[in-house]
């Protein structure tokens, strides 16, 4: 299994909003009536799953529990609750018969009601059927055969019915839930049953503000638990410097090995109860084979406990017991799980601040043979789960923790059974699981990534964790478009020049209706333009654009070409050299020039230092901008910076880049909810950057891990204890943690 479902080694929120109770029919609908449009197959099981929590005592033991194993459960509670109304109607006393009451098997003259045969079906019937004494014959049921004794009646009378009514009052949402098994059981009987798609297999995504205030609420009680296992850490590494120095210990410790090998017992059993969900985590996985880096850090503290209780009592002298090291790799998981949970409370905050989103998607195949980053309004959908997925520090330690737990036991008996010293396997034992437990393990992307997403929720945007982080990562290109450069109100008409025999009106419709076609950054300056005088857009036919800057339409019935003054030159319009201009748009109607617009662009800050950032990325910026103007020489003239490194593609194929679409299968990598290129570029660097610090950082503690395990085998191997002691071993795991602090800083530049 994954270590991405990881579901109890990592706090998740699990309670998806409960929607509206389904009712029998909608459960009929999905299996068995094809015309009736059926509910989805994800909100079904959900609500069905909170009817039987809801409708059964004792739901809270069977929480966990599946479809599957709740069909005993169900019978039960079926049998249960009638014999309750068996009971019930126990209790009420029936009136005597009245003897003079006529027989009811005498001749009783045929309704209508009675000779209408009754239907057999072969499947229950779910639907109500209401029986009433009018209905029937005096004294009489329409199921009974007059050729019939009075004893040999199938209890099939109004009782009967009455009881199958009681039923259906007070198992109403159980009715509909043995249905869904009913027709669930006959559908695997029959051959028909459909194997469960990605769909029906992923939860809903639960409510960002909710998510965020879960996460929230756990920061106060990790912070304080990791403050005071940190302190008890720190005592126990001061014992075990001060056990082979010159430190001072006072009392019994100085003195008695005994009493410092309880001391440390007390101390690690105090940080093992303080971190106890991450101690717990450790060992369920080991149960469920799915072991990581809170396997070792549990494992190494109950063979410490051991091993410390073994010299204590026996008065085995092969040096200090490693609870110090056990202790502080309990405390880093601890501080991992707090940094995990901030940077949700960050991610998850942004994503709930706004509905009006962007989402960016890593696409292949839109610029070149490589993934691209892309803004687009796919949503949200999945964003939270697969910020929860398992990160690449549980994905690289699932994979080397059995190889580092098996070399532990095979070193251990090397270096002792096989030297004549089994006394000293446990401690052996317990020293190499400890120092295979790193301290970086659970901060290798738990630090950098609360740091990177408490700096994205500054600019309102927020990463999917290590699977968003990956994807940008391993992106090549950035996609850059109009709103991006220019923001809307930095763009603006500052003049209008009509030439000679043309109308005004009509130029500026057909300039602003071609130009709305198109969808460049120019629509809001001109629309603005038209709503102030009044005019109207026109219907656009026809709508091409061409390589040299430009572009071509037919309205109403005449050719209109709308372009800067070069692709007015290049389709033979002739533009007067004292009318041109870098900045403007040329409209010409039937191969006429007939109007020029002077366009005014404002220079922003932000984009100017998002652009600054993109000439020194490893992402290639490719500018998808449908604004002809936009163009090298314009952004070096107004940004003051070189575009050497700026991708400008044809003009055509910047159009075919801005109107691409994320793929159906495409997946939310990050959020913005903000306009601009400087969130946008915040999410492709720093995105990146993450991606290779935890990578680096990851690769880094597993070297740790296994050096350590390698020299601490060697030091057993030639008998030298001493210097395998807890201080310097200590000392060793404490310097691999450096790189891990170094490369989290640098992301802060």
């Amino acid at each position: 299994m994954d270590p991405n479902e990881r579901d109890d080694e990592k706090v998740y929120i699990r309670n998806a909003e409960l929607h509206d109770d389904y009712a029998l029919d909608d459960i009929m609908a999905e299996y068995g009536e094809p015309d009736r449009p059926a509910p989805p197959a994800e909100d079904l099981e959900n609500t069905l799953r909170h009817i039987i929590l809801d409708a059964i005592d004792g739901a809270d033991s069977v929480a966990g529990a599946s479809f599957s194993s709740l069909d005993d459960m169900l019978d039960d509670a079926v049998e249960k609750t009638i014999a309750e109304v068996d009971a019930a109607k126990a209790d009420k006393q029936e009136p005597e018969p009245d003897e003079d009451a006529p027989d009811p098997t005498e001749d009783v003259e045929p309704t209508e009601a009675a000779d209408t045969e009754q239907p057999v079906n072969s499947e229950p019937e779910f639907s109500e059927v209401s029986l009433s004494d009018e209905a029937l014959p005096s004294g009489g049921t329409e199921y009974a055969s007059p050729d019939f004794p009075e004893e040999d009646i199938p209890p099939t009378d109004i009782d009967e019915e009455r009881r199958e009514k009681a039923k259906e009052r007070f198992l109403s949402p159980l009715v509909a839930v043995l249905a869904l098994i009913a027709l669930r059981r006959g559908q695997r009987s029959g051959g028909e049953a459909h194997a469960p798609t990605v769909e029906d297999e992923q939860l809903p995504d639960p409510n960002p503000k909710k998510a965020a205030k879960h996460y929230a609420s756990q920061l106060a009680s990790l912070k304080l638990r990791g403050r005071l296992t940190a302190v008890l850490s720190i005592v126990l590494i001061y014992i075990s410097f001060a056990s082979t120095s010159a430190l001072p210990l006072f009392g019994a410790l100085g003195s008695s090995s005994r009493a410092l090998c309880l001391t440390q017992i007390i101390l690690l059993l105090t940080v093992m109860l303080t971190a106890l969900d991450i101690f717990t985590a450790g060992i369920a996985s080991m149960c469920r084979g799915r072991l990581g880096h809170e396997t070792l850090a549990a494992l190494s503290a109950v063979f410490c406990v051991l091993d410390a209780a073994v010299s204590a009592a026996a008065g085995l002298d092969y040096g200090l017991p490693f609870c110090a090291v056990a202790a502080s790799a309990l405390c880093a998981e601890l501080w991992g799980a707090y940094y995990t949970c901030r940077a949700y409370r960050h991610s998850f905050r942004v994503l709930g601040s706004s509905s009006g989103f962007y989402s960016v998607t890593g696409e292949y195949g839109v610029t070149d043979k490589h993934v691209a980053l892309m803004k687009s309004h796919l949503g949200a959908e999945g964003f939270i789960r697969r910020s929860e997925q398992a990160d690449i520090s549980e994905y690289a330690y699932s994979a080397i923790t059995p190889f580092l737990l098996a070399a532990a036991v095979i070193f251990s008996l090397l270096a002792t059974v096989f030297h004549g010293s089994a006394g000293a396997f446990l401690h052996c034992l317990a020293s190499l699981t400890a120092v295979s437990s790193s301290f970086s393990a659970a901060l290798a992307f738990a630090l950098p990534y609360a740091v990177t997403a408490r700096d994205l929720a500054q600019s309102g945007a927020a990463i999917a964790g290590w699977e968003g982080a990956r994807d940008i990562g391993l992106s090549h290109s950035v996609v850059i478009t109009d709103t991006d450069v220019f923001p809307s109100g930095t763009v603006a008409v500052s003049g209008i020049r009509i030439l000679e025999g043309a109308y005004t009106d009509k130029v500026v419709s057909y300039t602003a209706s071609v130009l709305t076609a198109s969808g460049c950054g120019l629509v809001h300056a001109f629309s603005t333009l038209m709503r102030r005088n009044g005019w109207t857009l026109c219907r656009v036919e026809g709508f091409e654009p061409h390589d040299g800057g430009g572009m071509t339409a037919v309205v109403n019935g005449e050719s209109v070409c709308i372009g800067g003054s070069a692709f007015m030159n290049l389709i033979g319009v002739r533009v007067p050299q004292k009318l041109n201009a870098k900045s403007s748009v040329y409209t010409a109607i039937n191969g006429t020039l007939v109007g020029i617009f002077e366009i005014t662009y404002t220079p922003t800050a932000s984009v100017q230092g998002a652009l600054a950032v993109l000439l020194h990325s490893n992402q290639r910026p490719v500018f998808a901008t449908r604004d002809f103007n936009i163009t090298p020489a314009l952004i070096k003239q107004l940004f003051r910076m070189p575009t050497d490194r700026f991708d400008f593609p044809a003009y055509a194929e910047r159009c075919r880049i801005s109107s691409a679409e994320p793929d159906e299968h495409s997946r939310t990598d990050a959020v913005i909810t903000r306009e601009g290129m400087g969130p946008l570029v915040d999410v492709s660097d720093k995105g990146s950057r993450l991606y290779r610090c935890a990578r680096i950082s990851v690769a880094i503690s597993a070297a740790g891990s296994v050096l350590g395990l390698v020299l601490l085998f060697m030091l057993f191997w030639a008998g030298a204890y001493s210097s395998a002691g807890v201080s310097n071993v200590l000392t060793f795991m404490l310097l691999w943690l450096i790189p891990c602090i170094v490369l989290t800083l640098s992301l802060k530049k």
